[in-house]
């Protein structure tokens, strides 16, 4: 060592722990409609096993440090306070499915109850007044520390893509979303609205490419040309995340940061496979453990 040299070791950044968010309605209702209608399965038994293959596969392709299941809550949405008929049309779609929704509902309700009991590792994460959507984005705008992935098809995320903490993977087309401007997309959401969410488009009729066009000569002036501040301002409220009400920030921030995982219960899992039904998940049965029990 030369002399008067002071030997130290340059102290390395602790790597992001590796963040699973699932967007659990998502998760949810692509595992419903993707099986073919069955009407003698009462149980929806399919759906439990697709569900418990999807989380398995889900786990083992990203290896997490955490998974965190962001769920909607039942009761009046925060959003309704701003605009009385947001997903009134949620009802008469539901009442149109071949699905019957009153009998898969309280399954699906237990499913979860049954999966969280065993899944003690993973948080499965409901906040009064907020949808899934909402706790997925302050977690992303306030967790800057965390490599964060999210599992969703839903393009509501397409304006998270400006954080650099945030990715977003599509389990359909089974690759990365890509979003070159996040700014547009949520820009484009707000004029062209949400049919889905029964959140109306400033004016009819308008595509992509006629968008593109308002965006790029000025947006604002045809706001005001057509007397449409008032109705961009309403959307921008209902679809922007940065609308989304500042006392939920800590109460999210505060379920996440408290949460105390406990070691994956395999014996009551094995329990739950065999005594509800799920016989034909049983020879993954081992797999599925291994793979959940190593999320910390």
């Amino acid at each position: 060592m030369l002399e008067g040299f002071i030997d130290t070791e340059i102290e390395q950044p602790k790597p992001k722990q590796k963040i699973l968010l699932v967007d659990y309605h998502n998760l949810a209702m692509r595992n419903l409609f993707a099986l073919p209608y069955d009407p003698t399965d009462v149980s929806f038994v399919g759906y439990r096993v697709a569900m418990l293959t999807s989380i398995r596969k889900l786990a083992r392709d990203f290896s997490p440090n955490r998974i965190i299941f962001c769920r909607e809550a039942h009761d009046r949405n925060w959003r309704y306070d701003v605009y009385p008929e947001y997903k009134l049309n949620r009802s008469a779609a539901r009442e149109s499915s071949i699905v019957d929704f009153d009998k898969f509902f309280p399954i699906h309700e237990q499913f979860i109850v049954n999966l969280s009991e065993c899944c003690k590792n993973c948080q499965f994460l409901t906040i009064p007044r907020l949808e899934a959507d909402d706790i997925i984005a302050l977690i992303v705008m306030n967790k800057s520390e965390w490599d964060i992935t999210l599992v969703s098809t839903d393009k509501d995320f397409y304006q998270l893509h400006k954080y650099t903490n945030f990715k977003q993977w599509d389990p359909i087309k089974n690759e990365y979303v890509t979003v070159l401007n996040p700014v547009a997309a949520l820009t484009e959401k707000i004029v062209r609205g949400d049919k889905s969410d029964n959140i109306p488009p400033l004016q009819k009729g308008i595509g992509s490419k006629r968008f593109a066009k308002i965006y790029s000569d000025d947006l604002q002036k045809w706001l005001t040309d057509n007397n449409l501040q008032e109705a961009y301002d309403r959307n921008t409220k209902l679809i922007s995340f940065n609308s989304i009400p500042t006392e939920f920030v800590s109460i999210v921030k505060n379920a996440v940061d408290s949460f105390k995982p406990e070691d994956f219960d395999a014996r009551l899992f094995y329990s739950l496979v065999i005594g509800s039904g799920l016989g034909s998940f049983l020879d993954k049965t081992n797999d599925f453990i291994n793979i959940m029990k190593n999320v910390k």
